[in-house]
């Protein structure tokens, strides 16, 4: 896994959603700049839409 990755990891994991949109473009570029592969890019992606349903929907209810 690349340090990039690693970071995009770290900065979901205390992500709002606004945060998360941000993690999903800034994974677009890094991928478009071969800084991580693919499967890195739908695993970020992965756990970007958990966080923005999981905290979206919370002001719903």
């Amino acid at each position: 896994m690349s340090q990039t990755f690693d970071a995009l990891k770290e900065k979901l994991s205390n992500a709002d959603m606004g945060q998360a949109k941000e993690v999903m473009e800034q994974a677009k570029q890094a991928h478009a700049d071969g800084k991580i592969d693919e499967n890195e890019k739908k695993e970020l992606f992965e756990s970007a839409k958990s966080v923005i349903g999981g905290k979206g929907l919370g002001g719903i209810f």
